[in-house]
């Protein structure tokens, strides 16, 4: 298990489903672009989820999180897991300093949190894609405020992340930016030239923010 991380300017959480194509086409992004893949099949078995990493190359693990699953975080050498809201007392049980996150839904969710989780998904900050009608409720205000505190934990923005307003969010003080609906299409099969242009536009537009900011 890998228990050294680094700061996550990216993180692209999978498309919930599997699909034909799956593993060559993440393997291809992992391999040209430097971000972290959130591995996320909600209804996906223990089988399921082993078969999916074991067509990834083995050097690419270290550039995944998985969901919830200590067993599939342990039987691979990936780089962390994360704890959705309903499975977050599951962290618990795993020892060490492992790099873990999970996700929350307010201010005050984080401030609760203990020094065992490494950064948080806050969400959702804009009205969902993935989601219709799970819309962004936050106080602007209070993001900004808290994000601007001396803090240890990351906090990365997610819901309704698009190429519109990714500079906007950089600019609130988050560390970076979780995407799903940006990228992936309802037949993902289908559209994978697609899905890479769809990434590859988020990923310059990043690249772009930062040049600024360090300019």
């Amino acid at each position: 298990m890998n228990c050294t991380a680094k700061e996550i300017d990216l993180i692209l959480i999978s498309y919930p489903e599997f699909f034909k194509g799956e593993t060559d086409l993440v393997s291809s992004l992992l391999d040209q672009f430097d971000f972290t893949y959130h591995l996320r099949k909600p209804d996906a078995s223990y089988d399921e989820l082993e078969s999916f990493l074991a067509e990834i190359p083995d050097h690419l693990h270290e550039k995944i999180v998985v969901s919830n699953s200590i067993e599939i975080f342990e039987r691979f050498k990936v780089k962390g897991i994360h704890f959705s809201t309903l499975n977050r007392e599951n962290g618990n049980y795993l020892a060490g300093n492992c790099y873990r996150g999970t996700s929350c839904h307010s201010i005050d969710e984080i401030r609760k949190l203990d020094d065992s989780y490494d950064y948080v998904y806050l969400s959702p900050i804009f009205d969902s894609i993935s989601k219709p009608g799970y819309k962004g409720k936050l106080d602007v205000y209070e993001i900004k405020k808290f994000l601007n505190e001396s803090r240890k934990i990351q906090v990365h923005a997610l819901g309704g992340i698009a190429a519109g307003n990714m500079e906007q969010i950089r600019e609130f003080g988050f560390d970076g930016f979780a995407v799903l609906g940006a990228v992936w299409t309802n037949d993902p099969h289908q559209n994978q030239d697609k899905i890479r242009s769809n990434f590859k536009k988020i990923y310059s537009i990043i690249q772009s923010i930062y040049e600024k900011s360090n300019s």
